[in-house]
């Protein structure tokens, strides 16, 4: 005899403190869930049925979890919403469940650990949802090995409560101290060739990525991470050779997150990016900090977190203004104009932008100017490609087009992957203008380079071109387009 389905009272309960209505709550869910490249379509339906007593299958019901936690500005775990699995124990934070790691986590206020006390008032479990203090461990979770891992790993849910990261002096303070002192209890031992070895990774994974898109070899990136680097974190070696180790780590680690940023994981990237904060504070690395940070606020812009976006944009700014040179300051206030831009604030993201060109232009030569290594080039196609974005956010279309045109024009070989996105949004321009033919030419050579991609953006802006040209697929150089596009990757779609 089948047994009856009880009544959720706790999701009811919650979802009249968030005041929102079932087709509602749905597409909120729905839009956590498209933060982390998931299509869903969850209606009042599915709701209907969460509040009769039925469990919806991962990754669901650590979505439903973010989203209310949102809206009540706390942490709302699974046991909280009634949708913990039978046998869960009293872990009830949002990252419990299958997709859960290491990602949602302290506060600036509380360090790298929130206290215990805090822990229990939120309901946790000593562990869930908050940082190992081993980040090896950390990274070691994180590798994309089987099917069913992989997908619960892509699926993980984007957090906004993990924005809130410790400053560079909480890092530092909050840090380990494992350079230059290694565990005493690891028996291997670091050799110079092993260092070599990583640095080389980061030159080759980087290059992989600016060419061919970051789902190239993201899954190859992880288990690299997990196995060869992680493994020697705690090495014996000299304290140079820890040094330099620890940073072709933390390089490593910032281009796995993204990757997954690329590819649309950014629940998975979010918490790479803070794997990658905790290996630049182990190695008293305010450079490397700076760089994730940075790559945080992109990520955190992109998905429509602008204020999360400017703070994490100017952090690291703040922290790059001692010690980096005029190109590298351009880098990070470059940013800063992008989310200024996004945030509404005009005066600040003019100033911003000015002041990057400034610096660029100080850049004494081509050297100087891309001195960002693999983790922070910059050059005048990089800053062309942020004026473009800060005009058209600012409702400058035609300043946009010039600016993208340059950023177009300057991209080095390369880089394809920046080069084709830059292409998609300049032949977007061109379409609101409406110039059809020049947008057709420019989605052209998009579709040049994408062919070289696999990349969630780049098939983010295929689906938009399709979207956009289809009521102009009568147009005979249209139609040609088109053709080329029948073919593109789509979405799966997942339903509870």
């Amino acid at each position: 005899m089948t047994k009856p389905k009880v009544p959720n009272r706790l999701l009811r309960g919650l979802l009249a403190e968030a005041g929102w209505t079932e087709d509602f709550f749905a597409r909120q869910v729905n839009a956590v869930a498209a933060e982390s490249g998931v299509v869903m379509r969850l209606d009042r339906r599915s709701v209907t049925h969460w509040l009769a007593g039925r469990r919806p299958r991962p990754p669901v019901p650590e979505l439903i979890a973010e989203a209310i936690s949102r809206r009540l500005r706390r942490p709302v775990g699974l046991a909280d919403l009634g949708l913990a699995r039978p046998g869960a124990g009293s872990a009830t934070g949002p990252g419990t469940g299958p997709s859960a790691g290491p990602s949602a986590g302290p506060s600036v206020r509380e360090g790298w650990e929130p206290k215990a006390r805090s822990r229990a008032a939120a309901g946790r479990a000593p562990d869930a949802g908050v940082p190992s203090r081993d980040v090896g461990s950390v990274l070691t979770g994180l590798a994309q090995s089987g099917e069913s891992r992989r997908w619960a790993l892509s699926t993980t849910a984007y957090r906004v409560a993990a924005l809130e990261v410790p400053g560079w002096a909480q890092a530092v303070a909050g840090s380990s101290g494992l350079p230059p002192w290694p565990d005493p209890s690891c028996a291997q031992r670091l050799e110079p060739g092993q260092v070599a070895t990583a640095e080389q990774m980061v030159r080759l994974f980087s290059d992989l990525d600016d060419s061919f898109g970051g789902g190239h070899a993201r899954s190859e990136l992880s288990c690299y991470l997990a196995f060869d680097i992680a493994p020697r974190l705690h090495a014996a070696g000299t304290p140079a050779l820890r040094r330099r180790f620890f940073a072709a780590a933390t390089q490593l680690t910032y281009l796995a997150a993204f990757m997954c940023f690329d590819e649309g994981c950014h629940g998975l990237g979010q918490q790479y990016y803070r794997a990658a904060l905790r290996l630049a504070g182990e190695n008293n690395d305010p450079a490397s900090y700076a760089v994730t940070l940075r790559g945080l606020s992109v990520q955190a812009q992109s998905l429509g977190h602008r204020q999360q976006a400017v703070d994490l944009a100017e952090s690291a700014a703040a922290i790059s203004r001692a010690a980096a040179g005029p190109a590298r300051q351009a880098f990070f206030l470059g940013q800063v104009a992008v989310a200024a831009a996004a945030a509404g604030d005009r005066r600040h993201a003019l100033t911003a932008i000015a002041a990057a060109e400034r610096l660029l232009d100080r850049a004494c030569s081509r050297a100087a100017v891309d001195d960002g290594g693999a983790t922070g080039r910059y050059h005048p196609a990089s800053l062309a490609n942020q004026e473009a974005a800060v005009r058209a956010l600012l409702g400058d279309r035609t300043g946009a087009i010039a600016a993208l045109t340059e950023a177009v024009r300057h991209r080095p070989q390369r880089e394809r992957r920046s080069r084709a996105l830059d292409q998609a949004r300049l032949a977007g321009l061109h379409l609101d203008q409406g110039d059809l033919d020049r947008a057709v030419t420019v989605w052209h050579a998009f579709l040049d380079d994408s062919a070289f991609l696999t990349c969630g953006r780049a098939t983010a802006a295929m689906n938009a071109l399709r979207s956009r040209l289809r009521p102009q697929r009568t147009h005979r150089a249209v139609r040609q387009l088109l053709v080329r596009t029948a073919t593109a990757w789509t979405p799966e779609t997942v339903a509870s």
